[in-house]
This record gives C-alpha cells, sequence and structure tokens, in this order.
C-alpha cells in the first residue's frame, strides 16, 4: 500500500471494482466461453490481464488503480473464467467431473503459494539490508520489480496457452493459477 500511498479504505474500494465488474462479468463469460474457443479466450485474458501489470509498475493514481482493477475484473472473470471452466469439464470428461475441479482448484493453491513464496524471495534479494532497516523507496522498488516478474509471467503463459491447439485442460488449469496470482498482487 505504501508503493501506492494508499490507505486500506483506498485499496478496498479498489477490490470493490474488481468486485462489481467480476460480478456482472460473470453473467455474461459463458455465453462467451460458448462461442470460442477456451485456450484462444484463455490467452486473451492472460495477455490483457498482464498489459494491466505492466501498467501497475508505473504506479499510476488512485483514479486509475480504480479503472485497472475494473478493468482486471473483465479481464479475468469475462473472458478467462467461464474458458477455464469449459476447459476443466472438457477434461474431466462424463466421468470424472470431481476429478478435474478437485485439481483446479487444488492447483490453484499450490502454484499460488508458490508464486508468493518466489515474490517474497525476488523482493528479499532486491532488497540492500532487511525489510524493516530498507528505505520506503527501496521497498517500493523491490515490489515493483515483484510486479514486472509476474507480470512477464503471466505474459508467457499466455504464449503458451496461444501456441497450444491441443485440448488438455491439465494445461489450461495451469495457466489460470498464473491469472489467479496476478489478481493477488
Amino acid at each position: 500500500m505504501a508503493t501506492f500511498e494508499l490507505t486500506n479504505l483506498e485499496l478496498g474500494l479498489c477490490f470493490s471494482v474488481y468486485g462489481v465488474t467480476a460480478l456482472i462479468s460473470y453473467l455474461f463469460g459463458g455465453v462467451l466461453a460458448d462461442r470460442f474457443k477456451p485456450h484462444k479466450l484463455m490467452a486473451t485474458a492472460l495477455w490483457l490481464t498482464a498489459l494491466g501489470g505492466f501498467y501497475l509498475a508505473t504506479k499510476p493514481s488512485y483514479s486509475m488503480l480504480k479503472v485497472l482493477y475494473g478493468y482486471w475484473g473483465f479481464t479475468t472473470i469475462f473472458l478467462f473464467w467461464a474458458a477455464m471452466i469449459k476447459a476443466t469439464r472438457i477434461w474431466g470428461g462424463t466421468d470424472s467431473q470431481g476429478k478435474a475441479f478437485g485439481f483446479l482448484d487444488g492447483g490453484r493453491g499450490l502454484v499460488g503459494a508458490l508464486f508468493g513464496a518466489l515474490g517474497v524471495l525476488i523482493f528479499s534479494l532486491l532488497l540492500p539490508a532487511a525489510v524493516e532497516v530498507a528505505s520506503a523507496s527501496q521497498r517500493s522498488e523491490g515490489f515493483i520489480y515483484v510486479i514486472q516478474v509476474t507480470t512477464v509471467l503471466v505474459m508467457f503463459v499466455g504464449i503458451l496457452v496461444c501456441v497450444s491447439c491441443t485440448h488438455d485442460a491439465t494445461f489450461y488449469i495451469l495457466v489460470s493459477i498464473f491469472n489467479t496470482f496476478e489478481l493477488e498482487l
């Protein structure tokens, strides 16, 4: 929050904008997922989400952060979520729906934790001293670098999804985890 000079209330309002946009996007994302192949929607969503990450690294103003969070509500839910659910359903077939969705949720949790650890590792490597004695500027620069690394990973996964023309939902499920992590930043 210090990097963006936000209060708890302001950050909460950013997440509220995301939530409202996501709620509306849930209503219409399925229609889009029925018209296009999951890997195309997912790749597009990942690229657009990553573009938002690059913008986040420029330390936008509070008003623009609200716009950005709304944008992410659109890219991660309208474009991505229904396509990921469709890919999971396809992968599970008629006999393994429970297993497919279990792997989806379990994989998201595991990879989210791993990415969180990676973010902490990158942050700690960039600081010249312990977090407690690092200057606000040094902490801010480290956090921005973590955002940039994560954003590049999301963009890379989007490329992998794009070149993958198979309908192997296991791959799509792993991709969804990267998109989820981007939102946690």
